[in-house]
């Protein structure tokens, strides 16, 4: 009489280490990847991208977890993690991020609310404009810095 409703296992999808990937994956639950993956990663559970995998593309999850490395942006409804042996080379829009000593990051980082997060779509929520940081509905300028050097 009543359907169950179909829901993804905790761990739903697990790529290996000998695998590539050409192409996009999406998936209904959480991922864990040790492979080579060219394409972007949609999940709607939490991502684990493991030391020996490494992504050319767009991430999108609940949760982020990164031990390999990403090229590419990353949007995390909830937490990114960036462990020791992390490289993550792209600009990230997360509600919290969390960075061990010894990983490395290079773009520009957008914190937003946990209601605006699950409102935005992934294909509106990253934009490549390292020019602005929206903070409280107000846009500032970024400015940089030269550090002063001393004539010898």
């Amino acid at each position: 009489m009543f359907r169950k409703k179909n829901t993804p296992l905790a761990m739903d999808t697990i790529l290996g280490e000998y695998t590539s990937v050409s192409g996009n994956i999406e998936s209904e639950g959480s991922i864990k990847i040790l492979s080579k993956i060219e394409g972007d990663i949609k999940a709607n559970g939490d991502i684990y991208i493991e030391p020996t995998a490494s992504i050319t593309g767009n991430v999108y999850g609940s949760n982020v977890y990164l031990s390999g490395s990403i090229k590419g942006n990353v949007l995390a409804k909830g937490i990114l993690h960036l462990m020791t042996q992390a490289r993550l080379y792209g600009d990230i829009e997360v509600t919290s991020i969390v960075t061990d000593e010894g990983a490395i990051f290079q773009g520009t980082c957008r914190m937003v609310e946990v209601d605006k997060a699950v409102e935005t779509a992934p294909n509106d929520s990253i934009k490549n404009d390292n020019s602005q940081v929206s903070h409280n509905n107000k846009k500032h300028k970024l400015k940089s810095r030269k550090p002063d050097l001393a004539e010898d």
